[in-house]
């Protein structure tokens, strides 16, 4: 009796990036158990993609322009309930994997992960497994569990520190805006006037600063 041949795991990926989107993608499509059906840039365009084709996984970046990933997540669960999504991030804290998981996300994975880790998660997702990275135990806790001593050492507002909290999560302006509900350029403002806080420079210093002083 012939062998029934198993169908290859149908993946879509949304990420802003380019060259990193279509290095995985050529890395997975190597694989004869993996097949690619679809590409986006941002969160609004897997949606469009998802209503012509339903993958069995879709691979979804945090930070993208337009509808950013957290909110794309909370989309895809809700009108496309089979389809099991995977986060795959530079950041990852225990908050937001709580977050992520909560919405429903199966798999929660940092973008430095090896090529062989990540085609076993996977198809472990396949096969009704979960995966959250574990947070090593002999990371120090961070500066924000200790949030009144915290701000008052740095003579932050607590706007300004609902706004770093985010930056350590690598949310930009135009997210954080559409988060807190406030206009973009109060966004910055309160960007300028941590940076001088701080005494760092720009957008680059302020994202140094909140990760230096997160989860490490």
């Amino acid at each position: 009796m012939d062998k029934i041949e198993q169908k290859p795991t149908t993946l879509m990926i949304a990420d802003d990036h380019k060259l990193f989107a279509e290095g995985l993608s050529a890395i997975l499509s190597e694989q004869p158990d993996f097949k690619i059906i679809g590409m986006a840039s941002n969160g609004k365009e897997i949606l469009h993609l998802l209503n012509h084709q339903i993958p069995d996984i879709l691979i979804l970046d945090l930070n993208m322009p337009v509808l950013d990933g957290e909110i794309a997540a909370e989309k895809v669960r809700q009108l496309f309930p089979s389809v099991k999504i995977m986060v795959l991030s530079m950041y990852y804290t225990v908050k937001l994997a709580a977050k992520l998981e909560s919405i429903g996300v199966k798999a929660f994975v940092q973008k430095d992960t090896d090529a062989e880790t990540l085609f076993r998660i996977i198809s472990d997702l396949q096969l009704g497994e979960k995966y959250f990275q574990k947070i090593k135990s002999d990371v120090q806790p961070s500066v924000f569990n200790d949030g009144d001593h915290f701000q008052k050492s740095h003579n932050l507002t607590a706007r300004e520190m609902e706004i770093l909290k985010l930056i350590s999560e690598d949310y930009s302006s135009q997210q954080i805006a559409q988060k807190l509900f406030i206009a973009l350029n109060t966004v910055d403002t309160h960007r300028k006037n941590m940076a001088q806080k701080l005494n760092v420079k720009g957008k680059a210093g302020l994202l140094k600063f909140a990760l230096e002083n997160k989860l490490r």
